[in-house]
């Protein structure tokens, strides 16, 4: 059946799935008693948890869940609407900024290391199709960040701007993080280091060979045996995201202390 992402007969948006209300299904005929979207969401994310994102199916949520694949269409209209309920269930909320002693750079190094956590906890989340982040725990990561940029005395703009790329930021080094860590356990690995000594000629990459020789790539013996999505070891990347973070928190305070000597 072709409607893994077009529901039978139509259904709700994804931003109206997103915010329905209740946990029932769609229509009274013929669902189990007991089952629920809530059920069929978090078996769907057991399933990428274990597997990746494209083991996830309407027939392998169904299997698990010891149902026809047709009767989750009264929970969850399409695969598409399943994907976008599974990212914003497993962002969770998000942390309460609040209670974290210290001003607003340590507040938000706290909000990018809770979203860094659940991209190790859910790293399918990274190589999800979703849409726009408009999900009611997404809406509530987004509203902590500003919440905490508010006052510290950036436009409107500005804070949105910065909040998206501290999002992006932590996305793309996450994910990188997850690539290192599969090839780390494919047979014909070659470490970056050693690739670098055969190809980095100084007459090509001048500066890559003088990295290379002053052994910034070289890497400890055993940090490949670190579990894949660990953080830590040589296939992350959460020392760079710190580093950057720091380095952009210094900029947006000079940013805005030149903006006040200005008045």
């Amino acid at each position: 059946m072709g409607s893994e992402q077009t529901p039978p007969g139509g259904g709700p948006s994804t931003f109206e799935f997103l915010w329905r209300e209740g946990d029932r299904p769609r229509s009274s005929p013929g669902p189990r008693p007991g089952l629920s979207v809530t059920q069929v969401v978090m078996t769907a994310i057991a399933i990428a948890d274990a597997d990746g994102i494209d083991a996830v199916s309407m027939q392998q949520v169904a299997k698990r869940l010891q149902v026809t694949p047709m009767s989750l269409y009264r929970y969850v209209p399409s695969k598409k609407h399943l994907v976008e309920a599974m990212f914003d269930e497993a962002s969770g909320a998000p942390p309460g900024l609040d209670a974290v002693p210290g001003g607003w750079q340590v507040r938000v190094e706290a909000w990018v290391t809770a979203l860094w956590g659940r991209y190790q906890a859910h790293p399918w989340m990274l190589r999800a199709q979703v849409s726009q982040p408009i999900g009611p725990h997404q809406l509530a990561w987004f509203e902590a960040l500003l919440a905490v940029l508010k006052d510290i005395g950036l436009t409107y703009e500005e804070m949105v701007s910065l909040a998206l790329f501290l999002t992006g930021a932590t996305q793309g080094l996450a994910r990188i993080s997850t690539d290192l860590a599969r090839a780390a356990g494919e047979d014909d690995l070659i470490p970056f280091g050693e690739a670098l000594a055969a190809v980095a000629h100084p007459d090509r990459f001048p500066t890559l060979s003088a990295l290379r020789s002053a052994g910034t790539f070289d890497i400890p013996a055993g940090a490949y045996d670190i579990p894949a999505g660990a953080a830590g070891g040589a296939t992350s990347t959460e020392p760079n995201l710190k580093f950057g973070l720091r380095q952009l928190i210094e900029g947006i305070e000079a940013h805005v202390a030149a903006r006040a000597e200005r008045g």
